[in-house]
């Protein structure tokens, strides 16, 4: 299947977002053992699906990153605003913060959903929305606690699918399930605090959760569902009958073309070495 690449945004292939999972995607879609049709399904599901989404959430973590080093720069040289004699300390504002957080919520779920297609394509099993949880209970009885493709599942779910989509539920639905989601612009430490007056970035919790960065939290995100994405891929192409000769393997991140840095591609070898080779998903660490 000829990949045509169509540039409708500012990023191109240099971005890895768009390598892959459009120019990645289409690579190892070609070895799936589908018909045509179904080929340009599976790979509408990156292209078409999940990639515009995770652009989406990577232009709102860009746009929270610039303009926090803006202020911040603009803080570390001329200090903060302080007046009336040392009683009135003017503390820097986000502007937009919680839209923009929304925003990339909405499309991180959104990213979710469409990659829950790809069930469909390979087992018949369909599922309509982000929830991973009856994923994860489908792939266990499925295919079994052990199999490589319900690991994973159950090991993304617990570890950060669950709550991102929480996060996006307690915006939705304040008070709700998920509660509430605490979002916090920036903040000087406490009065008693030895660094006083001495800025917080933005951060945000869920519910009574310690609070994170959230420029951290948006970026880790990012990267866990890019790479759960090309996962998910891989594992449902095997768990379907993957022949053994087709080796995955992983192109060191020092070694990928920066004009395209695909990070995966498959090759034949005599050699039966099928472990994915993955970073694992990560959880952010508390802020304070």
């Amino acid at each position: 299947m000829a990949f045509q690449f169509k540039k409708i945004s500012s990023h191109g292939t240099e971005n890895p977002i768009i390598a892959r999972l459009s120019v990645q995607a289409n690579d190892l879609v070609n070895f799936c053992n589908f018909s045509k049709e179904k080929k340009e399904e599976l790979f509408a599901i990156f292209h078409s699906g999940v990639q515009p989404k995770l652009i989406t959430c990577y232009e709102v973590f860009i746009s929270i990153s610039k303009e926090c080093r803006n202020i911040e720069d603009t803080v570390n040289t001329e200090g903060l605003n302080i007046q009336s004699q040392d009683r009135v300390i003017e503390v820097p504002h986000l502007e937009g913060l919680e839209s923009k957080i929304d925003q990339f919520l909405y499309s991180a779920k959104s990213c979710l959903r469409e990659l829950a297609k790809i069930f469909g394509l390979f087992f018949g099993k369909e599922f309509s929305e982000a929830r991973y949880d009856q994923v994860k209970e489908w792939a266990t009885k499925e295919f079994g606690e052990a199999s490589e493709l319900a690991k994973i599942i159950s090991q993304d779910h617990d570890l950060w699918i669950k709550k991102l989509v929480s996060m996006r539920n307690a915006v939705e639905h304040p008070g709700g399930y998920s509660g509430h989601l605490h979002i916090h612009n920036y903040d000087l430490l406490p009065e008693n605090h030895p660094d006083f007056p001495k800025l917080i970035e933005p951060t945000w919790h869920l519910n009574e959760e310690p609070r994170v960065s959230i420029r951290k939290d948006l970026e880790v995100s990012i990267s866990n569902i890019l790479h759960f994405s090309e996962d998910m891929l891989v594992l449902c192409m095997r768990q379907s009958g993957l022949p053994e000769i087709i080796q995955i393997v992983e192109i060191p991140e020092a070694e990928r073309d920066e004009k395209c840095p695909v990070r995966l591609k498959f090759t034949l070898s005599d050699k039966i070495n099928l472990t994915l080779i993955r970073p694992p998903a990560v959880k952010s660490k508390d802020n304070h």
